[in-house]
């Protein structure tokens, strides 16, 4: 008689197995659950772990992003706030989705308030006017037209759009 013996593995070796390759999976997408921070008016890397075809901002008034490549991603911080990031891959499933979080810039930044307004400033090295949300209106929109006039002569002066991809991009 012949002794045949099949490759069996126990119970609890498939199961060990099956928890592993779950947790791959997971670490395979990276901070899908996560949370990525970055102050306002800088700039952070994001390095994702699977090549992404396909990259948004759910709100680019409060955060934006310039892809460098398929796996290298920069987030700036663009206003105070919440919103989320997604990447897809070349399929469009899902590589990461996760809240983004625009934070106050550390020692640098200074609010005045003065009666029922306030103005802010970003003292390093020495103190200078930005427009934050929550400003004095006329302090705020004076800010804006002067940052969007000095934007228009510097697209004019290099023949550019001067702006940045808007948000979200695709990479080909």
């Amino acid at each position: 008689m012949r002794n045949d013996q099949t490759s069996r593995k126990p119970a609890g070796l498939t199961a060990i197995l099956a928890l592993g390759a779950g947790m791959a999976a997971f670490a395979a997408t990276g901070a899908a659950a996560s949370e990525f921070k970055v102050p306002m008016n800088e700039t952070k890397p994001l390095h994702l772990s699977v090549p992404a075809a396909t990259v948004m901002v759910g709100n680019p008034a409060i955060a934006d992003v310039s892809v460098e490549s398929t796996k290298l991603i920069y987030v700036m911080g663009r206003n105070y706030g919440t919103t989320n990031l997604v990447a897809l891959d070349a399929d469009g499933k899902t590589i990461v989705d996760m809240k983004l979080s625009v934070t106050a810039q550390g020692a640098s930044a200074v609010t005045l308030t003065r009666g029922t307004g306030q103005l802010s400033y970003n003292c390093s090295p020495r103190c200078e006017r930005v427009p934050v949300i929550g400003d004095n209106p006329d302090s705020f929109e004076t800010l804006m037209q002067q940052a969007a006039s000095m934007n228009d002569a510097k697209a004019g002066a290099s023949g550019g759009d001067g702006g940045s991809g808007g948000g979200s991009g695709t990479m080909r």
